[in-house]
């Protein structure tokens, strides 16, 4: 009888340890709770100003500010091609900015007239003419500004009419991006920013770089300095659905105002910033900092170029994932050694991103990346 007993007891005891273990799992598979793993890190041999980069498909394509190289390597570091193109005359490349993988071939645009077009071995195989000059100038390194929409590439390309996006109300007042259609090598304006947004008003803020991603038929928008993802919906036409607050915790901002910002006014402290966005099926993953504040920016006198280098030391930096049903994930704290992230394809794949050895004070004679990993709590 006690031998029943204790049978019974032990099985009791199994039973209940399985669920826990099951339900443990079954937390974990629904929680929205993730932290940031360093898995390992590649080194590719070349040593350059790298402030441009993607990494799609196991194979990644960076490009050097100063020579102007195209390299591509592999997810072990080696380098599969290296190109450098002449600034004039047949084969030329000038002013390559944003890159975009696109069906294992690579595209970059350029502010001024074309969009290049690369085989898989970074050989030029056409230059695709806007039908408008181009009226920017430059601006922040890195941006997710170009997307592929069925044989369409969305991309910011401001200058329609000979308008330029650095008078008043720009974003207020004209459409943001141009939407190019391959099969007909022509553009059409598109995109109004969204009553919801803070550059649908009359008050002045500091310019804003965007950075957008295109998942299930859908464009996501983001303004740098605003901490709301615009969510379009894409057809015949493009037309805004709903904006989503990002809700940070730390994301330091100007005012807005009823005159243009001056650079003195810019220059009193730093701006949080959304420097990228990504996306798979299931999910939208921005990236931003968090800024400095008024006080610490002038105690520091970061205001000078010699102290650029010490932003990294007050600046931190985050990750949030929007998932579809389940709303936004906690933030995930980005070390300070990361420069930037090249791509995040999925939530469930490493991805990488380039270490940044001026904050280690580290001199190589190669680049490195960071394989990292994100990991449900």
């Amino acid at each position: 009888m006690i031998k029943n007993r204790i049978a019974i007891l032990l099985i009791w005891v199994v039973i209940c340890s399985c669920s826990e273990r099951e339900k443990g799992a079954h937390n974990t598979d629904d929680s929205n709770e993730w932290e940031l793993v360093i898995l390992d890190s590649i080194q590719v041999d070349y040593l350059g100003n790298i402030r441009e980069g993607i990494f799609n498909n196991g194979i990644g394509l960076v490009k050097d500010m100063v020579s102007g190289a195209l390299i591509r390597f592999d997810s072990m570091g080696n380098i599969l091609t290296t190109k450098e193109f002449p600034l004039e005359g047949p084969g030329s490349i000038s002013f390559l900015e944003t890159l975009v993988e696109h069906n294992g071939e690579f595209f970059g645009t350029t502010s001024a007239k074309n969009i290049y077009h690369f085989d898989a071995d970074l050989n030029l195989k056409e230059r695709l003419e806007m039908p408008i000059l181009g009226e920017a100038r430059g601006g922040a390194y890195n941006r997710r500004n170009i997307a592929f929409w069925e044989e369409k590439i969305l991309l910011w390309y401001p200058g329609r009419n000979g308008v330029s996006p650095y008078i008043d109300h720009f974003y207020r007042d004209y459409p943001l991006l141009e939407l190019y259609d391959l099969k007909t090598k022509t553009s059409s304006p598109v995109v109004r920013t969204p009553s919801t947004s803070k550059f649908s008003g009359d008050d002045f803020f500091n310019r804003p770089d965007l950075n957008f991603t295109i998942e299930n038929d859908s464009l996501y928008l983001t303004f740098s300095n605003e901490p709301i993802l615009h969510i379009y919906a894409l057809g015949d036409s493009i037309l805004w659905k709903r904006s989503m607050d990002i809700n940070p915790i730390d994301f330091k901002l100007m005012p807005g105002q009823k005159t243009p910002v001056t650079y003195q006014e810019m220059t009193k402290m730093f701006e949080a910033n959304i420097q990228g966005i990504f996306s798979d099926s299931n999910h939208i993953i921005v990236t931003y900092h968090g800024g400095i504040d008024s006080d610490t920016f002038a105690k520091n006198n970061l205001k000078e170029r010699e102290n650029f280098y010490l932003y990294p030391h007050f600046v931190k930096n985050y990750l949030k994932i929007y998932w579809y049903g389940y709303g936004w994930s906690n933030e995930v704290m980005l070390p300070s050694k990361i420069d930037f992230i090249l791509n995040i394809e999925s939530v469930d794949k490493p991805f990488y991103a380039l270490r940044d050895d001026d904050f280690l004070g580290e001199e190589q004679n190669h680049i490195t990346f960071y394989k990292l990993k994100l990991v449900k709590k």
